[in-house]
């Protein structure tokens, strides 16, 4: 059994955005799934890009507007918005609270992809 927790997770902070990279071939030797935690700060914004895996978002808290191939569409929590591989897409956080979501794609980022996107060390060993 593997337990990631939040605070021992890899991560990445931009644009008002922390991800927690939570299950991955580098955090758990996951081959065919990554799941991440993000945390947008109000005025927080993912740029629009793209990937080879295939991806969902499911948002928990809060509210924006996602972007998905060029078409825009306001969503908050409960929503769940999946999107293919190389689809375009972004989300910016248009509300006055964090949102937060989590994601998940498959296939899983490779170990390399993973270092690159999620460079920082977790939490827990920051304290260290």
């Amino acid at each position: 059994m593997n337990v990631v927790r939040r605070n021992s997770a890899p991560r990445y902070m931009r644009d008002n955005i922390v991800s927690y990279l939570l299950i991955s071939k580098r955090t758990c030797d996951s081959d065919h799934l990554a799941i991440t935690l993000v945390e947008m700060e109000p005025g927080g914004v993912q740029h629009i890009h793209s990937h080879e895996p295939e991806q969902m978002y499911y948002i928990l808290e809060g509210s924006g507007v996602m972007t998905v191939d060029g078409e825009q569409q306001p969503v908050r929590s409960g929503d769940c918005i999946f999107f293919s591989s190389f689809a375009k897409h972004g989300l910016e956080n248009t509300g006055s609270t964090v949102l937060r979501y989590l994601s998940a794609c498959s296939p899983s980022f490779t170990p390399e992809q993973c270092e690159q996107l999620w460079p920082l060390e977790s939490l827990d060993d920051e304290k260290s």
